[in-house]
């Protein structure tokens, strides 16, 4: 009778480890204490993360052209922009998939799309690690996307791996990666534009505003004028050919060289 009762004891225990989203082992976190304990990279989960940075150039002019520009219009310009490309890691199961074990079964929703918190290495092996929603368990999900048949739970920032192994089913069944990206240009942070403003006391006369370098909000202004005649000028190192200029409109040529 006493051997039976020890038994009886044992089955309950096992049987009241996890039963899906209910823990009802009140020591269990002593016994996960006890567990072998593994460093997490946790990922940026505030937002996306930065991939790359580069500057944009965007020059509206075409050199070695006839043009027109009227009066109060741009004859040249440059701005220069900041351009970031973001990325966003998660995956996403496919199909249906169950962790079974003599425990409650763990459930993978099919097209449910799971978030990847950080990183952990097992006998060098990176697993990403993947919340199961509702639960304080994490699945361990190899760079293939198949699924370690072990489950942890994150207890101090670290990552502890229960003991528990389940049969994953179907056997096939792999999560499978989404990347989301995306490009944000920032404010022009630096150029230049040169406008014809006309003519003025017989002379042509151009305006410059070259933007600073630190906003891109700011800068200089500073007026030129030349004799309203057919000819070469020259703003802000860039050459123009006049052949025809009236208080109305300009017409010119960019010159490459």
């Amino acid at each position: 009778m006493k051997a039976l009762t020890v038994l009886a004891s044992a089955l309950a225990l096992s049987g009241c480890i996890h039963a899906g989203e209910v823990s009802f082992w009140p020591e269990r976190d002593d016994f996960v204490a006890g567990l072998f304990s593994y460093d997490i990279e946790y990922l940026d989960e505030s937002e996306p993360k930065l991939i790359k940075t580069e500057t944009v150039t965007d020059s509206d002019f075409a050199p070695d052209k006839m043009l027109t520009a009227y009066k109060g219009y741009s004859i040249a310009d440059t701005k220069t922009y900041t351009r970031n490309y973001y990325t966003q890691e998660s995956i996403v199961a496919p199909t249906n998939a169950e962790f079974v074990s003599g425990l409650s079964p763990l459930f993978i929703k099919a097209e449910q799309k799971y978030d990847i918190i950080g990183r952990t290495e097992i006998d060098d092996v990176t697993y990403a690690l993947v919340p199961n929603p509702g639960t304080e368990d994490v699945f361990l999900v190899r760079n293939d996307g198949t699924v370690l048949n072990r489950v942890g739970i994150i207890r101090s920032d670290k990552l502890k791996l229960l003991d528990q192994e389940y049969a994953v089913t179907p056997e096939s069944f792999r999560f499978e990666p989404v990347t989301t990206s995306k490009v944000v240009q920032s404010e022009m942070t630096w150029g230049f534009e040169i406008k014809y403003a006309g003519i003025q006391l017989g002379r042509m006369v151009f305006t410059l505003m070259e933007y600073a370098p630190t906003n891109g909000e700011s800068g200089q202004f500073v007026k030129y004028n030349y004799p309203n005649r057919p000819g070469e000028i020259s703003i802000r190192g860039l050459k123009f050919r006049v052949f025809e200029a009236n208080d109305a409109k300009i017409e010119y040529m960019i010159l490459s060289k």
